[in-house]
């Protein structure tokens, strides 16, 4: 008994152990989490400030705002809400299986307790009122088998006197059924003819003979109804007798249970252990399922952090391309700058010009002047000189050089080229110059 009590704290022990960890496990788990929402929600920041970057192109143009991809965004936040979808409804499945393994448990624990305490009070009773209990014991089964044996007998005599009643019930039906078929007989007379009864009543023996019929018949009426009521009596207090002595035994049986009840405690004492080592593989089974359910949970928590780093990748290269993407940008932008400063210096220098060159241009035409070029050409170094970045900085490098030698060719004729399309101005059209300048220098 010590031993099995032993047993049974030694197990309460180890499942109060178990639901101790698995509460720390669940702590640790939010932990995680409450970390990973963090560091998300630092990406979307992140994300965030990237996305309020303007670019301010040269004048007269909008700014650029750079920026992730929305599709890009739309579908890292929609894995990501997946993952937290996922990782709350595993949160939630764990919860609800370790409160439902808590409830199982304290009901365990509370028949344990139970049981333990039927054996702890069994097992102090003194020797006396064992003795006591065990005398009262025999003197119950001497009763319960005397009150068998009267049972046997009633039963017996019960049985006997349901067979008679049987048959009596029999031949009053029978009877009875002999008796209808007269009374169908004579009703069947009844509808006799005219002629018929004339000669009835001419014979008055046969007048006789019918009526003497009739009164036996209804003595026999008689009689029968009375068998009837004597078989329906009988029968009332054979019920009512069935259903005393079925209270009667049951009120016996109840007794006898109460009586063995004390009496059955060594019987009891197997049924118990039996019952200790039922519950015993029963929680060992729980336990089982516990750490299935942890390394599953486990599993997925990896799977979701290998995710989440991937997904944190994915945005680091993202990152590093808009760092790029934006030093292209700020570098194309001094670019831009320093060429409108070299224009600015250039439209100096040409406003500079002493007004002694100026008297000595040739007449042009009064607004502009187109080269001997053809058009064609023209047009066609114009866009091949604007087909990406590296040309179009040959193409300002070449314009300047080409202002140079055009002035210096010129200086004498005070005519001026456009190194791009080659159409000449006066010293009286410099702004136009300048403008177109600027236009071709777009282009």
């Amino acid at each position: 008994m010590e031993d099995a009590a032993a047993a049974q704290m030694r197990s309460c022990s180890t499942l109060n152990t178990f639901c101790h960890e698995t509460q720390r496990e669940i702590g640790h788990l939010r932990r995680q989490l409450l970390a990973r929402d963090s560091a998300i929600a630092d990406l979307k920041a992140r994300l965030g400030k990237y996305e309020r970057t303007v670019v301010h192109a040269a004048e007269g143009e909008e700014p650029v705002a750079v920026g992730p991809s929305r599709s890009l965004l739309e579908s890292l936040c929609g894995e990501i809400c997946k993952l937290k979808k996922k990782l709350k409804e595993s949160e939630v499945k764990a919860q609800e299986q370790l409160e439902a393994r808590r409830k199982e448990t304290e009901s365990l624990q509370s028949q344990m307790r139970d049981k333990e305490e039927e054996l702890d009070r069994v097992v102090r009773q003194p020797d006396h009122e064992k003795d006591l209990e065990i005398k009262h014991l025999r003197s119950a089964l001497a009763e319960r088998d005397r009150v068998q044996a009267t049972r046997a007998v009633l039963c017996n005599t019960l049985a006997e006197d349901a067979d008679k009643l049987r048959v009596q019930l029999g031949a009053t039906m029978r009877v009875c059924q002999e008796l209808l078929d007269r009374l169908e007989k004579e009703k069947k007379k009844g509808g006799r003819s005219e002629e018929q009864q004339v000669k009835e009543a001419r014979d008055p023996s046969e007048t006789v003979w019918v009526n003497e019929a009739v009164l036996k018949l209804e003595e026999e009426n008689k009689q029968l109804k009375s068998r009837v009521d004597y078989v329906e009596k009988l029968n009332s207090n054979w019920q009512k007798y069935d259903a005393s002595r079925e209270e009667y035994v049951r009120r016996l049986c109840q007794k006898l249970k109460e009586s063995s009840g004390v009496g059955g405690v060594q019987s009891k004492t197997g049924l118990l252990q039996q019952e200790i080592v039922r519950l015993n593989c029963l929680l060992e089974d729980r336990i089982r399922e516990c750490e299935r359910l942890a390394r599953e949970r486990e599993d997925r928590s990896k799977e979701d952090q290998e995710h989440i780093q991937m997904l944190k990748q994915q945005v680091l290269a993202y990152i590093e391309d808009f760092k790029s993407e934006r030093a292209d940008r700020e570098r194309a932008q001094s670019k831009i700058l320093d060429l409108q400063e070299e224009v600015a210096r250039l439209q100096l220098q040409i406003r500079k010009q002493s007004p002694k060159e100026a008297s000595k241009t040739c007449q042009l035409h009064p607004f502009r002047k187109k080269s001997s070029k053809p058009r064609t050409e023209v047009v066609n170094e114009a866009l091949l000189a604007s087909s990406a970045d590296q040309a179009s900085s040959r193409r300002v490098v070449g314009m300047l050089s080409a202002s140079g030698s055009t002035r210096t060719e010129c200086r004498g004729t005070g005519e001026i080229q456009c190194p791009s399309c080659f159409i000449m101005y006066d010293d009286a059209h410099t702004t136009e110059y300048m403008k177109h300048l600027e236009e071709c220098g777009r282009l």
